[in-house]
């Protein structure tokens, strides 16, 4: 087969950008119309089947927070790869647990899979870990290098629920060396978390309250990720909790029934 005319078979053209010149992905590593399937997609990705219909055309933005993600989302991809200093290089996404955070991030690797051919993989974090942490074996002679090298080199990665749980010390320097090796290449790097940015106050040390991100990950993570991304902040309903309380029967514990003995008490839904 012969070379591409444009990227001469490298995958990447020189492009300028603000009179800068960087590369990108080549036209020739884009999909073609018959292979930008959702199937293809969720395959070449490893997209898990409960997110496999995730895109930006479904993506239900409801209120003017959710309608912001969306937009600064489809932005970054409008424009991407961002490889300038002032530019986000990845996501990252704030916001408490079934808000959409998880949809977006995948909305915008389907994006930039299909429309810039761009290659991409979908990790929960802690599978990586874990996939990492098993990685040696005496049979295969398989290694942890082995394993972070093409986590490293993939054009997008995609980090799902990041502090979901505590982190080791061995977890974080894998985590700041994926990261740090990400941010050194310019690759792009899609982070979901459900805890905020921010630091606890004097006044917050006797209250009971939840973790910010900085208390899972330490500062130095922290620092890293704010400057290799782009915060986008997601707020909304658990959509998780609506489509459960939608599927409970009357009676259920989701709408329990009055056992007042006086008049009954009126119910959504009759």
């Amino acid at each position: 087969m012969a070379a591409c005319p444009v990227c001469g078979g490298t995958g990447f053209e020189l492009v300028e950008k603000d009179g800068r010149e960087f590369a990108r992905p080549c036209v020739c590593r884009r999909p073609e119309a018959s292979e930008r399937t959702e199937d293809a997609f969720v395959r070449s990705c490893e997209i898990p089947p409960r997110y496999a219909h995730c895109s930006f055309g479904n993506f239900e933005a409801g209120n003017a927070s959710l309608l912001s993600a969306l937009e600064r989302a489809t932005a970054y991809c409008a424009s991407y790869p961002h490889l300038g200093i002032d530019d986000g290089l990845g996501l990252l996404f704030f916001g408490n647990s079934g808000v959409g955070k998880t949809h977006l991030a995948i909305a915008a690797l389907r994006e930039l899979w299909t429309t810039k051919g761009a290659r991409g993989r979908f990790y929960d974090f802690h599978e990586l870990i874990r996939e990492i942490k098993n990685s040696y074996n005496e049979e295969t002679r398989t290694t942890e290098l082995q394993i972070l090298e093409p986590v490293i080199d993939i054009d997008v990665l995609l980090l799902d629920d990041l502090g979901a749980w505590k982190l080791t010390e061995w977890m974080l320097d894998t985590l700041f060396y994926i990261l740090n090796g990400r941010y050194m290449a310019k690759k792009a790097t899609f982070i979901t978390t459900n805890f905020p940015d921010g630091t606890p106050g004097p006044q917050e040390a006797n209250v009971r309250r939840g973790e910010y991100l900085v208390e899972r990950i330490g500062t130095p993570l922290r620092s890293r990720l704010m400057e290799m991304c782009t915060v986008i902040s997601v707020a909304g309903p658990d959509f998780r909790q609506i489509r459960q309380a939608g599927r409970q029967p009357r009676g259920s514990a989701a709408t329990p029934l009055s056992t007042d003995p006086g008049p009954p008490r009126p119910r959504f839904g009759g």
